[in-house]
């Protein structure tokens, strides 16, 4: 039993910590199969949104493009034409900062903000610079600088005008806004650890969230290796100072152009972390649980098979007592009969009566279904029906069973019936009449002979013989009571005693 015990604790062991194991495998790739979805949704409503600003500077350059090819750079009413088209367009658009035109050297021409246009220099710029080194239309440059009208952060995005011998004629270049995007990425980026940006493949950062661990020189180059292969996607990528799950989504519009969105492996994880951590603990008290009520199971086991040993034991022993007092009955039964003397032969039948029922009772405790517990009804039925047999009178039972007592008062109440019963038939005579019964928590057992007459002044108190004072023995104890009187021409005897006295040990 043990060894079946030890071995369905380790299966359950096993099987639990495996089903644990799955669930927790599994939702650490859902979770980060979530975070993944999360991070591509988001570098896609990024390039999107760079896409729409893109397109609303180009719309901007590509209007003003063909007064700007024409335009010999000092006519005062093309000037004036251009800055009236910049303002229209540029205030009607809150992504966009401003708009200008420089000539090849870098000079302001025009710009959405003043007439006549501020004289400033953008030589020192990106898109200058970019431009100057022959870069293809449309150049969308990153700018650490904020803008010189507008004080503000920005990007750029613009479009180079050559003279027809290929020499940079003028750029015309439109700003936009850094600021829109951190809104939104604020606004829209709200898991723990997040970055978000938009970059460009020359390396160039147009927009991003403002977070103390920004994206390194060396990611951003990985990204750029990464777009150029896929142009979206999403990978678990090893970074300083720890892995993340980043999407890239980069522009079919202006392919140069690519957003990524990202989280820390250890952010994302952070309360799947918390929920392996129940589920181990989880399985742990179930495993503790089954393993306690095996431990138990096993001691119930033990004490059960204990248990029935003994109970055998005591079937045995009472067995073998029931045979010892019917042996014994029988040896003085075959050594009265030797005898002359009357007197002795009547004390030796009496004596074999007692002896024959406390045989009876052995054998009523033997074949009880429990050890602890006898039916006085079936008891007193049998042992009236012994008494009936060896005298050779008429016994009338009134006992319905179950009327239950414990083990430890079966002989005594063996006793008591058989003193009263052959009391009975010695002084008065048949029909004998016996009841059991339980009234008012009290076991009431009374004795009735048809024939024979109690004395003037009798008591059971002062009565000399051995029956009677057995019985008296027998009740004091348990707390019982006797009481003999006449009865028409018989006598009768009451013995109550309480029944709960009877029922526990």
């Amino acid at each position: 039993m043990r060894r079946v015990l030890l071995a369905a604790c380790v299966v359950f062991a096993v099987a639990t910590g495996s089903v644990a194991a799955y669930l927790t495998v599994q939702d650490r790739n859902e979770t980060l199969r979530v975070v993944g979805e999360r991070t591509a949704s988001m570098s896609r409503m990024i390039i999107a949104h760079g896409d729409a600003a893109a397109d609303a500077a180009l719309q901007i350059i590509n209007s003003v493009y063909p007064m700007v090819e024409t335009w010999d750079l000092r006519d005062g009413d093309t000037t004036r034409a251009i800055y009236d088209r910049f303002h229209e367009m540029v205030s009607s658009n809150p992504v966009l900062t401003s708009a200008w035109v420089v000539d090849g050297n870098g000079t302001n021409l025009v710009d959405s903000v003043n007439f006549p246009p501020a004289h400033v220099k953008g030589t020192e710029r990106p898109y200058h610079a970019k431009h100057v080194a022959g870069a293809p239309d449309p150049v969308i440059s990153g700018d650490d600088q904020p803008g010189v009208f507008t004080k503000k952060e920005r990007f750029t995005v613009s479009r180079a005008v050559r003279n027809p011998d290929g020499t940079l004629k003028a750029i015309i270049v439109v700003g936009v806004y850094k600021s829109i995007f951190d809104t939104l990425y604020r606004e829209a980026v709200t898991w723990p650890g997040a970055r978000a940006g938009l970059y460009t493949t020359a390396g160039d950062v147009l927009a991003r969230i403002r977070t103390v661990q920004m994206a390194s020189p060396g990611f951003v180059q990985e990204m750029i290796n990464r777009v150029d292969t896929n142009p979206s996607g999403t990978a678990l990528i090893s970074t300083e100072p720890e892995p993340r799950i980043v999407s890239w989504n980069r522009s079919t519009h202006h392919p140069q152009v690519y957003a990524t969105s990202s989280q820390p492996v250890a952010d994302a994880l952070q309360e799947w972390q918390e929920r392996a951590w129940t589920t181990g603990l989880f399985a742990l008290v179930v495993n503790a649980v089954f393993w306690v009520l095996a431990y138990f199971f096993a001691r119930w086991a033990v004490a059960r098979q204990e248990a029935a040993a003994n109970a055998l034991a005591v079937r045995e022993v009472n067995h073998r007592v029931k045979n010892s007092l019917q042996l014994i009955s029988s040896l003085m039964q075959i050594r009265a009969r030797k005898s002359d003397d009357t007197t002795y032969r009547d004390a030796v039948k009496e004596l074999t009566g007692q002896l024959t029922a406390l045989a009876e009772t052995y054998r009523f405790v033997q074949s009880a279904d429990s050890l602890e517990s006898v039916d006085a009804a079936v008891t007193l039925q049998g042992l009236c029906k012994h008494l009936e047999e060896t005298y050779g009178l008429p016994i009338k039972v009134d006992a319905q069973p179950p009327a239950i007592i414990h083990a430890n008062h079966a002989t005594a109440f063996a006793v008591i019936v058989n003193e009263l019963v052959t009391n009975a038939i010695k002084h008065g005579g048949g029909p004998i009449d016996v009841s059991l019964r339980e009234e008012n928590d009290m076991m009431c057992l009374k004795v009735t002979a048809a024939t024979g007459r109690l004395p003037d002044g009798f008591s059971v108190d002062d009565a000399k013989g051995f029956g009677l004072k057995a019985v008296r023995s027998m009740l004091q104890p348990l707390g019982g009571k006797m009481t003999g009187s006449n009865a028409g021409e018989g006598t009768s005897f009451t013995v109550t005693v309480p029944a709960a006295a009877l029922k526990k040990a």
